[in-house]
């Protein structure tokens, strides 16, 4: 377990702590979530932006956990904030407080971490939410254990029988979420898109009302919530409840709690015990508890599970019952015993395997005394991570006269495992690794990270934690593993997680260092790849007796041995691939880019190529997918020149097309051997035409996920709104295709997307996370062909970051 980095604020509060109100924020209890985006949002009294400390309130934040320093403000609230939860997909945020105001935010439409938008809230008068949750939509995929090793997504990978909490007709999923107050109360209130009032539904948890002072709440497979919970004395016991939600009508619902067995918790010392922590070993599907119980000499850490145990029968009724009757009841599994109080307790969100028992399942805590300990199963300890001394080395960067006035508050897991997120009560968070217990209690091999990314690619779950978590001398074999088990797979599903699995890959190759070029070809690769096939979906046929696509009547004409592009098209007609002239003219931009990447491809066949990893001239499948579209691009010329790519010749009458396309015929032919006469050619179409040098990323990034990273002395000490020096890298002198101040200048004002430039001074634009690529905030979208375009990326960049409005000159 490894301290990656904490964030702290920029300028300390000052030291007026003696009033009451900052005695009282003192106690406050910060909150921490990780969606499944690796987006993390917390909770703080601080405004990040006050430096005069005088917005006093719960401000909730979130921000990227790979760019920590860029952070925004959804709300700010002036009760406390008690409840925060993330949904399913780490899309919408469940924010409650101690008032009893329940609402539900989500980034607007266009999927912008920077804008967000209340989408419903209910008001439950002087009932403090305590706890809450998103309803489950019944979607999980897990791994087969005993078919791990097996190559095959469809065998090593199945769906399990879960069914949705609220369900509608036809067995489909409604979103919504479920609270649970201090009183007792349970409420579930049902979402919708349509702007009016939330549907809500109130009932008692139990028979009569009583105080709760803890509470966790988890899935059951039949589509109920399992809740348990505790009023915080040793003496009372454990309750645990079954909830069900049913849809009466389109606007009504209704909420039945049952009992489910109660346990006492035993403690054979005299001191007064508090229990402070109540949690599910996971939140899917288990039925096994972690407890925690604080006093005056320390904290005890309890596992229980509910078994099924079977009571012997009376001889008196043996004559009458045969057979025993079997019930379930709670056994306690494990303890673990620390002198120091516990603050924060966390637990895994979700197992990849069927088998519960055999996947890594683990314990996180944090302690009074500055301790984070890592518990396995069983609490044993696995890590254990001191922070007294780093906190005493951070002192003037907090701002504390002494650091025992950092608490830790709360901590929160990522999806996968891998890391996981301390919040303290200032409001600094600090990003642990999990490097011992990713898998089995030992280290994370190549094997499970492979199982890992492909869990990913087919769930569409984040895999920034588990990028970060590996070491650098297994990068490469990483990559190249799960590259090879995808090409095994079937061209159905190929097809369909391509964007992903290239996505991933160049992910990857951007951690190594030395390898961005790959990753620059494999971008390439990818929008390239998505042009093609929003090429391919405009044509039509004209005659629908025929079956053959236009889309394959191309590839089956250059299967001919023929370089020259105009001997190609006689045998095709034009019929087929008749489009009108406004779709053309605002696929423009794309068409653009589609030769300026063939004329680099073409400049680069003379240069020496490295066969280890990705090289786009090694692959023959992007070669031809350039010469489909130079053969597309030539008959739409034909029919509309104005949608013909615009070069800077030194030659007047040079045809740019026709001379790009038959040097690429030959090298495909050739099979990229080594050929003298071809290269000259190629040296000399670089001397008759000005090629625009292509990149697919920004010349210098700040960003953890960084190459910069494996040459840091950690843990980095971050400050937000700060971008640190020391994790930027430039990928300008090592990209294959651009160089230098020609990289900067190209990629400084321009839409990566639309590949057109936004100009010297935008107003406004979108910019990834992770690739800082920038997009227009709204583009000129004339036609439904360049809306699907714009549209196929308006949730993610191509990178798989998640967008962020900036302001020119700003972040």
């Amino acid at each position: 377990m490894d301290l990656v980095y904490s964030i702290f604020r920029k300028q300390a509060w000052k030291t007026q702590f003696q009033n009451e109100q900052m005695e009282e924020d003192m106690c406050f209890k910060c909150l921490a979530k990780i969606s499944a985006n690796n987006i993390v949002a917390w909770v703080t009294t601080f405004d990040l932006d006050d430096h005069v400390n005088i917005n006093w309130g719960s401000h909730v934040y979130i921000a990227d956990l790979n760019v920590p320093w860029k952070y925004h403000k959804i709300t700010s609230n002036n009760c406390t904030v008690t409840t925060l939860e993330w949904d399913m997909y780490g899309y919408s945020l469940l924010i409650g407080d101690k008032n009893g105001a329940v609402s539900i935010w989500t980034c607007s439409t266009d999927h912008n971490l920077t804008n967000w938008v209340q989408v419903g809230s209910k008001d439950f008068r002087g009932e403090p939410i305590i706890a809450g949750t998103f309803f489950h939509l019944g979607k999980k995929l897990m791994l087969v254990n005993e078919k791990a090793d097996n190559i095959n997504y469809f065998e090593k990978f199945n769906y399990v029988r879960f069914t949705p909490s609220l369900r509608t007709w036809g067995g489909t999923g409604l979103p919504g979420c479920l609270v649970v107050s201090a009183t007792g109360m349970i409420a579930a209130l049902l979402t919708n898109d349509s702007g009016e009032p939330m549907i809500s539904a109130t009932n008692s948890l139990a028979v009569a009302r009583y105080r709760i002072s803890v509470v966790d709440i988890s899935y059951r497979q039949n589509g109920n919530f399992l809740i348990v919970t505790s009023d915080g004395r040793p003496r009372s016991p454990i309750h645990c409840y079954e909830v069900s939600i049913k849809l009466v009508n389109e606007k009504s619902c209704t909420i039945v709690s049952q009992w489910l067995p109660s346990f006492f918790l035993t403690f054979n010392e005299t001191v007064d015990r508090v229990i402070s922590h109540v949690k599910f070993l996971l939140r899917e599907g288990s039925e096994s508890l972690v407890i925690g119980s604080n006093s005056s000499n320390g904290c005890i850490i309890e596992t229980w599970e509910l078994v099924k145990k079977t009571n012997s029968i009376n001889k008196v009724f043996k004559k009458v019952i045969t057979e025993d009757h079997p019930t379930v009841c709670w056994i306690k599994k494990s303890s673990f015993t620390v002198g120091a109080q516990l603050t924060a307790l966390a637990t895994p969100k979700m197992s990849i395997s069927y088998n519960q028992s055999s996947c890594s399942q683990y314990v996180v805590a944090a302690f009074s005394n500055h301790q984070v300990c890592c518990l396995s199963r069983e609490l044993t300890q696995q890590c254990l991570f001191e922070l007294s001394s780093y906190c005493e080395d951070n002192i003037g960067k907090i701002g504390l006269q002494h650091s025992s006035n950092i608490q830790f508050s709360d901590l929160d897991i990522s999806y996968l495992g891998n890391v996981f997120v301390v919040c303290d009560n200032m409001g600094n968070l600090y990003l642990f690794q999990l490097l011992s217990v990713a898998e089995l209690n030992g280290p994370l091999t190549v094997a499970y990270a492979t199982l890992q990314l492909e869990y990913c690619l087919v769930t569409g779950l984040d895999w920034w934690d588990l990028a970060i978590s590996l070491r650098p001398n297994m990068l490469e074999a990483v990559c190249n593993r799960f590259s090879e088990n995808f090409q095994k797979q079937s061209q159905v599903l190929q097809q369909k997680e391509y964007t992903t699995y290239l996505s991933i890959r160049s992910f990857l190759y951007k951690m190594m260092p030395g390898a961005q070029g790959k990753r620059s070809d494999l971008m390439h690769l990818m929008t390239l790849h998505s042009i093609c096939n929003a090429f391919k979906n405009v044509l039509r046929v004209s005659d629908i007796m025929v079956d053959r696509d236009p889309a394959e009547n191309i590839s089956n004409a250059l299967k001919e041995p023929i370089v020259d592009i105009d001997k190609i098209l006689p045998s095709l007609g034009g019929k087929d691939f008749t489009v009108e002239p406004s779709t053309l003219q605002s696929l423009h931009q794309l068409i653009q880019w589609v030769a300026q990447l063939a004329l680099n491809v073409v400049s680069r066949i003379p240069e020496p190529r490295d066969n280890v990893g990705y090289n786009l001239l090694n692959d023959l499948y992007a070669i031809n997918s350039i010469r489909e579209l130079l053969l597309m691009i030539r008959i739409w010329g034909l029919l509309r020149p104005n949608c013909l790519p615009v070069f800077i010749k030194n030659i007047d009458n040079l045809d740019v097309l026709s001379v790009t396309f038959r040097l690429l015929s030959r090298f495909v032919q050739l099979g990229g051997d080594h050929d003298e006469m071809l290269f000259d050619e190629c040296y000399t179409l670089q001397s008759q035409v000005n090629i625009t040098p292509l990149s697919s990323v920004a010349a210098g990034i700040h960003e953890v996920a960084s190459p910069a990273l494996y040459y840091q002395h950690l843990p980095l000490k971050l400050v937000f709104g700060q971008e640190p020096d020391c994790l930027r890298y430039n990928t300008s002198s090592i990209d294959t295709i651009t160089n230098g101040k020609q990289h900067s200048d190209y990629m400084k004002d321009y839409d990566v997307i639309r590949n057109v430039y936004i100009g010297k001074c935008p107003l406004t634009v979108k910019q990834c996370n992770r690739c800082e690529g920038k997009m227009q905030l709204v583009g000129n979208s004339r036609t439904a062909a360049i809306r699907v375009w714009e549209n196929r990326w308006a949730r993610n960049c191509r990178c798989g970051g998640r967008w962020r409005t900036v302001k020119v000159g700003g972040q």
